[in-house]
């Protein structure tokens, strides 16, 4: 039988589709997870507050100017120029926008699993 949710008519015969294991793991932990760094969608703010904290900005004062312009696509490999510049002046060491590395989601997720996974955690992957 098909999934919770949808009925499948088939020809006489028809064997039904196998149950697709990831789906269905994703539907019993998705929403319950304490980590869940597999999806692309993190939305950690809504978006009238994350435009609410551009509004109110010290250090770029078209702050809300870029939000309002942003491409929600890739931007340059190296990571977008203002972005680099908000980072650097939270380091107290006189960083330099061209001294900070944003990571590419690969190494970001593994620089999360370091911070987050502790001895005996269960860690589940798909190859």
């Amino acid at each position: 039988a098909g999934g919770a949710g949808w009925e499948t008519s088939r020809a006489p015969g028809e064997r039904a589709p196998r149950e697709f294991r990831l789906e269905r793991f994703f539907a019993r932990y998705e929403f319950s997870a304490r980590h869940l760094l597999c999806c692309s969608d993190v939305e950690p703010l809504r978006l009238a507050e994350l435009l609410a904290l551009a509004e109110a900005s010290a250090t770029t004062g078209d702050a809300l100017e870029l939000w309002h312009d942003l491409s929600l696509g890739y931007t340059e490999t190296k990571g977008h120029p203002a972005l680099l510049a908000e980072i650097a002046e939270h380091y107290a060491t006189g960083t330099s926008a061209e001294h900070v590395l944003e990571c590419a989601p690969q190494e970001g997720i593994a620089l999360a699993l370091a911070a987050l996974v502790r001895p005996g955690d269960a860690i589940v992957t798909v190859s």
